[in-house]
């Protein structure tokens, strides 16, 4: 006897999962969530109901299309239905619901759909992540040039730039309404400023970001344009002493050339100096003696004070 037409049949538990997701994302919002490679991911689910999950299964579909289970949880806890797949032990569920990606790569960039069952009723829920993979922002650099400073003002060139092959949007922020904006380049990179003596405090941040973080480097005006300015002030002073220096250094240089000179021309040479001697006195002469030679003129005080007006007298035999 036939089952009469109005009666049906309860669709298999596997039966109907395989339906929903044959059904891809239709009634389901997709939820976008951003990760940045080598860092980790928590897709978490909302729950509608505050009854104990009974289990949920997780499945991706990445660039090649097809619609893999990655994660459950059950009765028995945390399963892996295939632990050689793509992520092998990158992932991990902390509760019943929520999963967390660790060591993301770019390939991991695709859907991730979440099946929910709970134990108070026979609905099961469904929910979508569209999980976006970005390479790490750098932080980025900023240049300086002080194109003049005077009284009136500091005129400086920011550029921010990122090393490559970094990819990232850069703009630049104001943290005080101040200054003149020469003008802007549409790169968002470099910018011409004038600043005003009152509004050298002001701060500028270059901000470079992705869709899944931002880096931010900054720099103070003030700063920039004191260091400088002091650099161009010592310039100053020290070529004006180098022009002083030099020809200070060489006159001194002379003088003492000419000191020593005068010193070594006008030195008197070493004289043999005037010495007291005891003239001997002789007696008379023997006739068997002979008489003395002469010998060279002892110099003593007497004979140079009498070289003044007569001759040295030669001693006698």
């Amino acid at each position: 006897m036939g089952e009469p037409c109005g009666r049906r049949r309860p669709l298999h538990p596997q039966l109907l999962t395989l339906l929903l997701i044959a059904a891809g994302s239709v009634g389901a919002q997709l939820q976008p969530v951003s990760g940045v490679r080598g860092r980790s991911v928590l897709l978490s689910p909302a729950l509608p109901y505050s009854s104990e999950v009974k289990t949920a299964e997780w499945y991706f579909r990445g660039s090649t299309r097809k619609k893999i289970r990655v994660a459950e949880f059950g009765p028995e806890g945390f399963e892996r239905p295939d632990p050689h797949d793509r992520f092998k032990q990158r992932l991990e569920m902390p509760n019943a619901t929520a999963l967390r990606i660790g060591g993301l790569e770019l390939g991991d960039s695709g859907i991730y759909r979440v099946l929910i069952k709970y134990n108070s009723t026979t609905e099961v829920e469904d929910q979508d992540f569209n999980l976006s993979v970005y390479d790490p922002v750098p932080t980025p650099q900023i240049q300086t040039q002080l194109l003049s400073r005077s009284p009136q003002g500091c005129n400086v060139t920011l550029n921010c730039s990122l090393p490559p092959p970094a990819i990232a949007q850069t703009s630049w922020h104001l943290d005080k309404t101040s200054g003149t904006l020469w003008g802007h380049s549409g790169d968002g990179q470099t910018l011409w400023l004038t600043i005003p003596p009152d509004a050298l405090d002001a701060t500028y941040t270059c901000v470079a970001r992705s869709p899944a973080e931002e880096q931010s480097s900054s720099i103070s005006l003030s700063a920039l344009c004191q260091i400088e300015g002091g650099r161009q002030r010592w310039a100053i002073c020290l070529g004006v002493l180098a022009a002083i220096a030099g020809p200070l250094s060489v006159l001194c240089y002379l003088r003492r050339r000419r000191r020593r000179r005068k010193a070594d021309e006008g030195a008197p040479g070493v004289a043999e100096e005037p010495q007291y001697a005891q003239v001997p006195r002789r007696g008379p002469a023997k006739e068997d003696e002979a008489p003395p030679q002469p010998s060279a003129p002892l110099r003593t005080i007497y004979s140079e004070v009498g070289a003044g007006t007569h001759s040295l007298a030669q001693p006698q035999a």
